[in-house]
């Protein structure tokens, strides 16, 4: 869990080009807007760029497939997340999953589509063009 005094890593401010904004590129924390994210251009890479939604849909499957949540534990089957998933990209929502994969919930899996451009982040450039 993290506390307030972490939120200067959280968030790029409202300078992009400030201290707050440089720390917020470098650091490894959640953002607390998905769409800051983009910002973070060395935690991209061409392979998870995409131009369609079955490419992005695809990598969660496989994603989900190499770390699926523990099986004691209710969660939406992936079909109904996958297709929960689409209809939101194909609106320009972000997909965000995020799960246990152990019982004791000791190991949280947590990763996540960013739509670019992003609607609530018009500001912020996609980090690199699809392949």
């Amino acid at each position: 869990m993290f506390d307030r005094k972490h939120d200067h890593e959280r968030s790029p401010g409202r300078d992009l080009g400030s201290a707050q904004a440089v720390a917020f590129v470098r650091a490894t924390v959640p953002s607390i807007e998905t769409g800051h994210y983009l910002l973070r251009r060395s935690q991209t890479a061409r392979e998870r760029t995409w131009t369609d939604v079955d490419g992005a849909l695809g990598w969660l499957a496989e994603t989900y497939a190499m770390h699926p949540p523990d099986r004691t534990l209710s969660y939406l089957p992936q079909e109904a997340r996958l297709h929960h998933t689409r209809t939101g990209l194909m609106a320009g929502s972000d997909a965000v999953w995020h799960y246990t994969t152990s019982v004791g919930a000791d190991r949280v899996i947590v990763y996540v589509v960013i739509c670019c451009p992003h609607r609530h982040h018009t500001r912020t450039p996609c980090p690199l063009p699809p392949h």
